[in-house]
């Protein structure tokens, strides 16, 4: 009887030492996963109309996104810049979305993913990639479009070479622009210069950055607080989102961003 009450009395004293252990090891893995920070590296493609703040405006709260983009920037321009070798090393993020200048990445004609002028885009952008991976980021390449359909394939076969040379996920933009755009002429897909990207266009970059980060459709329109930027934010490229921003601008209606989001595939 001694026996049996002793190792019956043992019992509820390990479940507590147990539950202890379960919840500790709960509590580590909850403190082990990195809050969701995003950096935007591009160009005006980028900047105009803010990108960054569109796609943060679809994000849950908790998410903080930055961005580094200066005008007329190539990859291969800011390989050597400081500021942004910085923001990739110590700046904890665990996503980086790279936009190339619009163009760059067209690879036209038979052979030209060997030529020369690709393979000195590919080498300049794995640069920056590699730099985004030994700190710990996912990589993402987000497309352009091209105002000439016959050129849009060209354009999408050299933007998905470099993303698998980077080893991040290809974001398509250009074909899906093209046939939203016929579908809906009258959108305001370009900025009043004519290159620029419009609130339309703006607004379709955000939905499908969305998805490639969380993997979920939006469900509102994307909105910017603040500074609908047309000129660079900053002089060193970098400039912070605040989600608390205002006044408010929504670029497009809940009905456009709704078929935005339809036309991402799962």
């Amino acid at each position: 009887m001694l026996l049996k009450l002793s190792r019956a009395s043992a019992l509820p004293q390990l479940a507590p030492v147990a539950l202890a252990v379960l919840l500790l090891f709960a509590s580590g893995a909850h403190a082990t996963e990195p809050p969701r920070r995003v950096l935007f590296v591009g160009n005006s493609l980028t900047y105009v109309n803010n990108l960054p703040a569109a796609t943060a405006s679809l994000a849950p709260p908790g998410v903080e996104v930055d961005a580094f983009a200066l005008p007329g920037a190539s990859l291969n321009d800011d390989e050597h810049n400081a500021r942004l070798a910085g923001l990739l090393a110590h700046g904890h993020y665990t996503d980086v979305v790279f936009q190339e200048r619009g163009g760059d990445a067209i690879c036209h004609g038979d052979g030209c993913l060997t030529a020369p002028y690709h393979l000195e885009v590919v080498r300049g952008s794995k640069v920056l990639a590699k730099m985004a991976r030994d700190a710990g980021a996912r990589l993402y390449y987000l497309g352009t479009w091209q105002l000439n359909p016959v050129m849009e394939p060209e354009l999408v076969k050299g933007e998905r070479d470099i993303a698998a040379a980077m080893g991040a996920r290809y974001i398509e933009l250009g074909e899906t622009w093209l046939r939203l755009r016929a579908a809906d002429p009258d959108a305001a897909w370009l900025h009043s210069d004519g290159q620029h990207p419009g609130h339309a266009t703006t607004a379709l970059m955000a939905v499908r950055v969305w998805h490639a980060l969380s993997g979920e459709r939006a469900t509102q329109p994307p909105c910017v607080g603040g500074t609908l930027y047309y000129h660079a934010p900053s002089e060193d490229g970098f400039f912070h989102v605040d989600r608390a921003a205002r006044p408010v601008t929504c670029l497009v209606s809940p009905a456009k961003a709704a078929s935005f989001a339809m036309s991402v595939a799962d």
